[in-house]
C-alpha cells in the first residue's frame, strides 16, 4: 500500500504555526468551549478520477475530525473551526492522503486595551490546476498565516485613531508560484458616534513578494477608503468606499487603479429567517480570497464547491456578488445561495475568468432522530484565454439516524457531472457513502 502523502502532510502541519498555538492555548484556558465530531466512512465511486472516458471505480475508507473552539478571557480571545480528513484508497489508485481545513484567530489585548497582538491561520484544500476536474490527484493544501498588531489611540473615546501592521505568509503544497509574503500597514481615524456605529477613514499600503522572483508577479498596493459599520439586534452592515492603486513592481508598465467598493450585510428578519448579502468591487488575489471565504472552511458550503479557488500569485480586479437565505423551521430547513464572480487580471498576459451559479440545501426531519437532506448545486465557468465553458451540476441526497445523544449513522448518495466544450474535460460520477459519527 503506497503512503507517499503522509510525509507531505507532516510538512504541512509544521508550516501551519497556528496549530501549535491552538494546542498550547486550549488546555490552559478554562473558559474555552470545545465541540468536536469524530467519524468514519466507506465510499464507493464509479468514476473516482472524474474522467470522460475509461472511468475507474474505487472504494475509499476514511476518518474525519470536525471541531470548533471558542474562548473569551479577560485579555484573550480564541476562535477556531476546522476539519481533518484521512483517506485510504483501497484500490491503490491514489496515495493515502490527509486533508486539513482551518480558520483560526487568536488575539491578546494589553496596555489598557491600547495594544492587540494577533495570530491567524487559514488552511484549505484547493485544486492544483483549476482547469482539471477535482480528482484526488488534483488537490493540494493551501495555507495563509497572518500575524500582526493593532495600536489603538484613545480607546473608548468618541474620536480616536488606529495603527495596524500585518505580516502574511502564503504556502501551497504543489503550486510553488503561490509561496510568498505580504507586508502591510495602515492608519485610521475612527469615529464612534454611538455604541452600535463606527466610522473610519483609512490609508493603507501593502507589498507582496513571491519566492519565485522569475514570475514578475510581485506587486505594491495603496488604498484610501472610508467605512461604515452598524450592528443592531437584527441587522449588521459594513460599507467600504474608496480607491485603490496596484503596480506590478517586477513587470514593466503593468499598473492599474480602480474604485474600491464593498457592501456586506446580514438581516435577521425573524427568529427563523436570515438573509446574507455581499457585493465586492475590489483588487484581490488568491490568498486574500481564501481569507475572505473563511466561513466556508471546515464544512461543505451550499452553492459553491469548496475547491474552486484559482491558486496563482496574480492580482486581479474582482467583481463578486452573493446572496444567501437561510430558514429554520420545526421540521424543515432551507438554504439558497446564488452567486456571480468575474476576475480581470492586472497582468495583461493573463486572461479573465468568470463563474456564476446557485446552490440549494434542504433538510426535513421525519422525527427528532431521523432526517433527510438534499443539496443541489449548479455552476457555470468560463475562461476567456482558452475559449472554454464548463457547466457543472451536483446533487447530494442523505439520510441520517441519531442512535443516541452522541452517535449517528448516515447513508448518502452523490451525483456530479460536468459538460464542457473542451475535449475530454466532461465527466459523470455516482457515489454512495456510509458513515458513522460520534458528536460531543
Amino acid at each position: 500500500m503506497a503512503s507517499k502523502g503522509l510525509p507531505g502532510t507532516a510538512r504541512r502541519l509544521r508550516r501551519s504555526a497556528l496549530f501549535v498555538a491552538l494546542l498550547a492555548a486550549v488546555p490552559c484556558t478554562q473558559a474555552a468551549t470545545i465541540n468536536y465530531s469524530l467519524g468514519g466512512f466507506a465510499e464507493y465511486s464509479d468514476n473516482i478520477a472524474l474522467t470522460e472516458s475509461d472511468p475507474n471505480s474505487e472504494t475509499t475508507l476514511g476518518g474525519t475530525l470536525d471541531f470548533d473552539v471558542n474562548q473569551v478571557g479577560r485579555n484573550t480571545t480564541l476562535t477556531a473551526r476546522g476539519a481533518i480528513e484521512y483517506l485510504y484508497y483501497t484500490g491503490d489508485l491514489y496515495d493515502d492522503d490527509v486533508r486539513t481545513g482551518l480558520a483560526g484567530q487568536f488575539g491578546w489585548t494589553t496596555w489598557q486595551d491600547r495594544l492587540k497582538l494577533l495570530v491567524e491561520n487559514y488552511a484549505s484544500y484547493e485544486p492544483i490546476d483549476v482547469l482539471q476536474s477535482n480528482a484526488p490527484d488534483n488537490q493540494q493544501q493551501v495555507n495563509v498565516f497572518v500575524t500582526g498588531a493593532d495600536l489603538n489611540i484613545r480607546p473608548g473615546s468618541v474620536t480616536g485613531g488606529e495603527l495596524k501592521v500585518r505580516y502574511n505568509n502564503y504556502y501551497a503544497e504543489k503550486t510553488d508560484d503561490f509561496d510568498g509574503d505580504r507586508y502591510s500597514a495602515s492608519a485610521s481615524l475612527v469615529q464612534r458616534p454611538g455604541p452600535t456605529t463606527r466610522l473610519r477613514l483609512t490609508v493603507e499600503g501593502s507589498q507582496v513578494d513571491y519566492d519565485d522572483t522569475s514570475l514578475n508577479a510581485n506587486y505594491r498596493r495603496e488604498d484610501i477608503y472610508g467605512s461604515y459599520n452598524r450592528t443592531l439586534a437584527n441587522f449588521d452592515v459594513e460599507l467600504v468606499v474608496g480607491y485603490s492603486w496596484v503596480e506590478l513592481t517586477s513587470f514593466d508598465g503593468a499598473e492599474d487603479s480602480s474604485p474600491l467598493f464593498r457592501l456586506v450585510g446580514t438581516w435577521r428578519g425573524t427568529a427563523r429567517s436570515t438573509v446574507n448579502a455581499g457585493l465586492y468591487y475590489q483588487f484581490s488575489d488568491a490568498a486574500l480570497d481564501l481569507v475572505s471565504r473563511a466561513d466556508t472552511i471546515g464544512g461543505p458550503p451550499i452553492g459553491e464547491q469548496a475547491s474552486d479557488l484559482t491558486v496563482t500569485p496574480d492580482v486581479y480586479q474582482q467583481r463578486r456578488f452573493q446572496l444567501g437565505y437561510h430558514f429554520t423551521g420545526e421540521r424543515f430547513d432551507f438554504d439558497v445561495l446564488p452567486y456571480y464572480e468575474n476576475n480581470d487580471y492586472v497582468d495583461p498576459t493573463v486572461e479573465s475568468e468568470g463563474s456564476y451559479g446557485i446552490g440549494l440545501g434542504m433538510t426535513y426531519r421525519f422525527q427528532p432522530t431521523l432526517y433527510t437532506s438534499v443539496q443541489l448545486q449548479r455552476g457555470y465557468r468560463s475562461f476567456d484565454a482558452f475559449e472554454r465553458d464548463d457547466d457543472d451540476f451536483a446533487m447530494y441526497l442523505g439520510l441520517t439516524k441519531l442512535l443516541t445523544g452522541n452517535w449517528s449513522i448516515s447513508f448518502d448518495l452523490r451525483h456530479q457531472e460536468r459538460d464542457s466544450n473542451l475535449a475530454e474535460a466532461s465527466y459523470d460520477e455516482n457515489a454512495a457513502i456510509f458513515s458513522v459519527r460520534y458528536t460531543r
